[in-house]
């Protein structure tokens, strides 16, 4: 596939693109309205500041999240994420660094922590505190 477009502000409205190929592209300040990326791929992405709402992620699977290595192979912290008014019914969080992170007025039925019930660790909690 040769390029066809090298710079510059562009509009795609009604436009079919599957399987096109962006490499090395800057999108900054882009905006996409009722897009579909079902299928696509993404590898080596800045979404840094993106704001993404009425988004379906069902069936999405999202791996090595966070700032590139150092040379000594350390990582810088990144910016908070803000998960609102989400749906994460059935997720599972693997091998995911949560500290710092807070979890506030969520449904918390059926949530597990390494197995154990958070709701069962909560009222434990309280009652050797209560």
């Amino acid at each position: 596939m040769e390029p066809t477009i090298t710079s510059g502000k562009h509009f795609a409205n009604h436009c079919k693109m599957t399987g096109s190929r962006f490499e090395d592209v800057c999108l900054g300040d882009a905006e996409f309205d009722n897009v579909s990326l079902a299928g696509a791929e993404f590898h080596n992405i800045n979404f840094s500041n993106a704001v993404i709402t009425a988004a379906n992620l069902g069936g999405v699977t999202f791996r090595h999240i966070g700032t590139a290595p150092e040379a000594d192979g350390s990582h810088r912290p990144q910016k908070p994420v803000l998960f609102t008014e989400a749906d994460l019914n059935g997720s599972k969080f693997e091998k995911v660094d949560l500290r710092n992170a807070e979890i506030n007025n969520c449904n918390i039925a059926g949530l597990k922590v390494d197995g154990i019930l958070l709701t069962d660790l909560i009222s434990e909690y309280k009652a050797k505190d209560g």
